[in-house]
């Protein structure tokens, strides 16, 4: 089950490296706003989630109080993170700002290790720290990170962090085992999230609101990233499935690649100069330290 775990984490960095350029392709074609995409795509989310509840709810399902706390913290905190990430955006450029959240590894390891107990090994803290510092210095390659930026990213690597930490309780605690009760966790999480956004459409002008269903292909890649990455979550932990997620920095880049070569649209023409290697270099290393934290825990 642990390969299972560690292949959907993979894939679901990969549809996570997907989702950044189907958001910049819908931003380009439809002219919406980061805030409209957000609250649209999690507003398709919840209708899907709603309909999976539909199907999937079982009275084997733990007392909503068992697992209040969890749910709180995995939507609480992952839309604190959001809000927070995107005060960052609007301080600085996201070449500066998206890297940086690879430090939410680093983030998690401090706080499973000084709260949750959890034990890493030699190498496993060698590969937190090389995920780190890739990220850092993934970021770096586009210049100093503006200050009036620094205190949102904080808070978004916390809020994010917190929201890991949720879902590993919230699938852990649920009372439903195997896949159902994954798939289960997923729907819960954006359904509720579903919710919470909605009230923010309010002040989304009606011309954005006939766009909603444009950003579908958002709604699908993020969604299924999820539905991936919570296996890897309930399997490995927060640590470990971050570690994975640290391969869509190289995946971004094989997309983008892919997305130029090809002539889709995804993104603007991939260039090849000195920046783009500098973080083709971080991007690799990051892929390494995967490896290296797979050799850590065996």
């Amino acid at each position: 089950m642990a390969t299972i775990a560690v292949i959907t984490g993979l894939l679901g960095a990969l549809c996570q490296a997907m989702y950044y350029y189907m958001a910049a392709h819908v931003r380009l074609k439809h002219g919406l706003s980061s805030r409209a995409m957000l609250v649209f795509s999690h507003i398709l989310m919840g209708l899907a989630s709603f309909v999976g509840l539909i199907l999937l709810w079982t009275p084997d399902a733990a007392p909503l109080m068992d697992f209040i706390g969890p749910l709180s913290a995995a939507t609480g905190f992952y839309l604190l993170g959001q809000a927070a990430l995107f005060a960052a955006l609007r301080r600085d450029v996201a070449s500066r700002v998206s890297p940086l959240l690879g430090l939410k590894v680093v983030s998690l390891a401090l706080i499973t290790t000084f709260f949750a107990s959890e034990v890493l090994s030699t190498l496993q803290w060698l590969a937190v720290a090389a995920c780190g510092g890739g990220a850092v210095a993934m970021s770096l390659a586009g210049g100093m990170l503006r200050p009036k930026a620094l205190g949102w990213l904080v808070l978004a690597v916390l809020g994010y962090s917190g929201a890991d930490l949720g879902v590993v309780g919230l699938t852990r605690n649920l009372g439903v085992p195997g896949m159902h009760g994954v798939l289960l966790a997923v729907c819960i999480v954006y359904f509720t999230n579903g919710l919470i956004v909605l009230p923010v459409g309010a002040s989304l002008k009606k011309s954005a609101w006939k766009k909603v269903l444009a950003t579908w292909p958002l709604a699908v890649t993020w969604f299924g990233s999820m539905m991936l990455l919570f296996v890897t979550f309930a399997q490995l932990g927060a640590v470990h499935a971050n570690i994975l997620q640290s391969a869509r920095g190289v995946l971004s880049i094989a997309v983008a690649v892919v997305a130029t070569r090809l002539g889709l649209g995804l993104t603007d023409t991939l260039q090849r100069g000195k920046l783009f290697y500098q973080r083709l270099v971080c991007a690799l290393v990051m892929t390494i330290a995967i490896i290296v934290f797979q050799l850590g825990g065996a």
